[in-house]
């Protein structure tokens, strides 16, 4: 018997919700590295810095990337929902490092402020908790990330079912991190 060659090719997803400008979206064509260069330059954004371009181009599509955006042109009545870069703009994402099957690593997860309040980061996590579902991977062993963000931790542990499994000091970036971890299909 013979195997394909392994994939962690996964078809783009788009999610949108009725009557809204925002949606959400892992096809890779819709990905701004402008605009994610320009929020890892926020300070807000305390973990990230801006790269060049062709590095962050690489980060950005070595990994299932979420990006969140907001429609500034409107679809003409009765077409198909059809998001281009001229048509959208990019206010946030979360990134997923994967091997497709068995892993995941979250990281940089952001909307940008003056979005944030519209419930757009719990969509966000709703999306990414589908597709790494036990339903759509029922071989995934551990989803993992770090944070230094504690009231965000509570989240991930519902969402996810994450527990902080260890501390790590970041003199770097002024604050302490948590290295939270799940095992979503794990054999009790």
């Amino acid at each position: 018997m013979s195997f394909a060659p392994p994939t962690t090719a996964t078809a783009p997803r788009t999610w949108t919700r009725p009557d809204s400008e925002f949606f959400i979206s892992t096809n890779p064509s819709l990905l701004s590295v402008k605009a994610v260069n320009e929020a890892f330059g926020q300070e807000w954004l305390y973990w990230g810095t801006p790269f060049p371009e062709e590095v962050m181009h690489d980060m950005l599509h070595g990994a299932m990337s979420f990006g969140v955006y907001k429609t500034i042109q409107p679809q003409p009545e009765g077409e198909p929902f059809t998001p281009s870069t001229e048509t959208t703009e990019q206010i946030g994402l979360a990134r997923m490092v994967t091997d497709g099957t068995t892993f995941g690593y979250l990281s940089d997860v952001y909307v940008l402020p003056e979005y944030q309040g519209h419930g757009l980061g719990r969509w966000l996590m709703s999306c990414i908790s589908e597709v790494f579902s036990k339903e759509n991977m029922p071989y995934l062993r551990r989803i993992m990330l770090l944070t230094g963000d504690k009231r965000i931790q509570g989240w991930y542990a519902k969402v996810f079912g994450m527990e902080v499994i260890a501390h790590e000091h970041r003199p770097d970036i002024g604050q302490d991190l948590v290295f939270m971890c799940a095992r979503p299909n794990a054999k009790s």
